[in-house]
């Protein structure tokens, strides 16, 4: 683990002045839940790493104990920090995974009475878009060895499994953390209220190939048809959805 000091507290009070949120009233666990993150990613802490312990963590940012606990539980939320109970227990660093960002997303979804079926089309204009920037990943060595398995027509015995697997590998191929992360928030909202409660027996092959046909053209490093292929393929996905359970898509998403 890094042995450089974690002590950014005057350095983060700059950061926040400079982003002109010095007199917005904002309560002192947030700032506290921001700082931590500054330092997370200043030291280059990865998940697991160890943090400091409550009475380190009240001396370094020297404000009240149910600041620093709500702080904290502001970001276990999130699934920033892992907090384990017990001797020998405590904060670790987590993980800024999508489907804990797809959690949250689905709150201000509901909010705003999205449906079911604006999140199929939002889903279809988002993963083409990952794909072309998959295929235009100058890391061919990379590219090959993530999407050789679904080429591989034996790799298709699970396919629900290597189906999201699959989405997810053409997301990190994209090779842009932002889009990654906001794209594969949908497409985890889509999995878990709609895809997994579907029954995908009769479109199986068809996933398992176009999966085989978007993988090549991405190995290839043909941006247009990987695009074009990827789109094809979740409107097919979205449309299975629609035919199945057709009142559904006009409902508002759920809260997760």
């Amino acid at each position: 683990m890094p042995s450089r000091p974690l002590n950014l507290s005057k350095t983060c009070r700059q950061v926040r002045r400079h982003e002109g949120l010095g007199e917005r009233t904002r309560k002192t666990s947030e700032n506290v839940a921001l700082d931590i993150v500054r330092d997370i990613v200043w030291r280059g802490l990865e998940a697991g790493d160890r943090l400091p312990l409550e009475n380190e963590m009240l001396a370094l940012y020297k404000v009240s104990r149910s600041s620093l606990r709500e702080a904290l539980r502001l970001l276990e939320v999130q699934g920033l920090i892992v907090i384990r109970p017990g001797p020998g227990g405590g904060p670790t660093v987590g993980e800024a995974h999508p489907r804990t960002l797809a959690r949250t997303m689905t709150l201000y979804l509901h909010m705003q009475n999205a449906t079911y079926d604006e999140l199929l089309t939002a889903w279809c204009v988002t993963d083409p878009v990952l794909a072309e920037l998959a295929a235009g990943n100058e890391n061919r060595e990379a590219v090959e060895k993530a999407l050789l398995p679904f080429v591989d027509p034996a790799a298709d015995t699970d396919m629900p499994r290597m189906g999201d697997l699959f989405h997810d590998t053409v997301a990190d191929l994209a090779a842009n953390r932002v889009l990654a992360l906001s794209h594969q928030s949908v497409g985890y909202i889509v999995e878990s209220h709609l895809l997994e409660v579907v029954s995908n027996i009769d479109i199986e092959d068809d996933v398992a190939r176009e999966h085989r046909q978007i993988a090549k053209a991405i190995m290839a490093g043909n941006k247009k048809k990987a695009r074009k292929l990827m789109e094809e393929h979740v409107t097919h996905v979205g449309n299975h959805f629609r035919e199945y359970w057709p009142t559904k898509v006009g409902e508002s998403i759920e809260l997760r």
